[in-house]
């Protein structure tokens, strides 16, 4: 059911939610998790009304169930189904379910000004542990290349070469063997493993 609804022009886009974070890189912009709820019973009756919910603006889960059921609430024992969502990685939305775990450290990436790093990480990794990103997280990079370069220089490893000698020093090499032993780039972001 994943998001053809949408294409087939079924229910519209909610729209307008996708904005630059803090810090994070310029072209690139992040969608805060959503989802659109409807019931079984209402799907099941030829009918997909319900409603697109921004995630981040309920203080938690039980608060987002009682939003549900406030807009469900013609129906005796609503089954919420969840027809579409965005910016939530599919690991962390089902159907019948959303791993609230994810939304809370969206939130705490998004307040640090690291959502979208955070998103690619998830994606990545399959995990939705805020501390365990932010021990993760190296920066942002155009490359592996760019990376190591940027690492080289943070840390000084050319400092006592002649700069004569440091034209010589080859970064794409370096890059593969730090990539090749234990860091991670993905979608313009490097982690630690």
């Amino acid at each position: 059911m994943q998001r053809h609804l949408r294409r087939a022009g079924l229910i519209n886009d909610r729209g307008g939610h996708a904005a630059p974070q803090g810090d994070e890189k310029m072209n690139s912009s992040i969608t805060t998790p959503a989802i659109y709820v409807g019931t079984y019973h209402q799907y099941n009756g030829g009918s997909i009304f319900g409603k697109w919910f921004d995630l981040t603006d309920f203080d938690d889960e039980d608060e987002f169930y009682d939003a549900c059921r406030a807009l469900h609430a013609a129906e005796d024992d609503p089954e919420f189904m969840f027809q579409d969502w965005e910016g939530i990685p599919s690991q962390f939305a089902s159907e019948s379910s959303v791993k609230w775990a994810f939304i809370e450290a969206f939130r705490q990436a998004q307040d640090d000004g690291r959502a979208a790093a955070f998103v690619a990480w998830a994606e990545y990794t399959g995990e939705c542990d805020y501390d365990a990103f932010d021990d993760a997280y190296c920066g942002e990079a155009e490359s592996e290349e760019d990376f190591a370069y940027g690492f080289v220089e943070d840390h000084g490893l050319l400092n006592e070469v002649p700069e004569s000698l440091r034209v010589y020093f080859d970064y794409e090499a370096y890059a593969r063997d730090l990539f090749s032993s234990g860091y991670v780039f993905h979608e313009g972001y490097v982690f630690s493993n």
